[in-house]
């Protein structure tokens, strides 16, 4: 369903997501992004985050509603940007419906996204 992981030498959070959740999904997904999050921001504060989420349906509303708190609470911890790669024109929509952040941006495509990330 997901996996989370901090890279010390690109300094970026890796958050890769899958299938479609139900709320106690999104409580675990929160737990460890928490703790990888903390984690990085001891290393670096500075550090980007990109969530590969191709295989990532469209959501219920409510499952939404908490991720984008999860992201809320997560750029708490880094001055860096946040890419969104989804697969679909659909996921993209209600993507930028609920992660609304001036460090957040949605993508169609990981070229596009890693080199946003990589701009100085």
């Amino acid at each position: 369903m997901f996996q989370v992981d901090y890279d010390r030498t690109t300094n970026r959070l890796t958050i890769k997501v899958a299938g479609f959740w139900t709320a106690d999904n999104v409580v675990a997904l929160a737990a460890e992004v928490g703790s990888k999050a903390r984690e990085a921001s001891t290393i670096r504060d500075d550090f980007n985050v990109i969530v590969e989420s191709f295989d990532f349906p469209v959501q219920a509303n409510d499952v939404a509603d908490l991720l984008a708190n999860i992201m809320r609470g997560g750029m708490t911890f880094t001055s860096g940007r946040t890419a969104v790669v989804v697969g679909s024109q659909l996921n993209r929509a209600q993507a930028e419906r609920t992660l609304v952040h001036p460090r957040v941006r949605i993508f169609m495509g990981m070229d596009e996204a890693l080199e946003w990330l990589n701009q100085p």
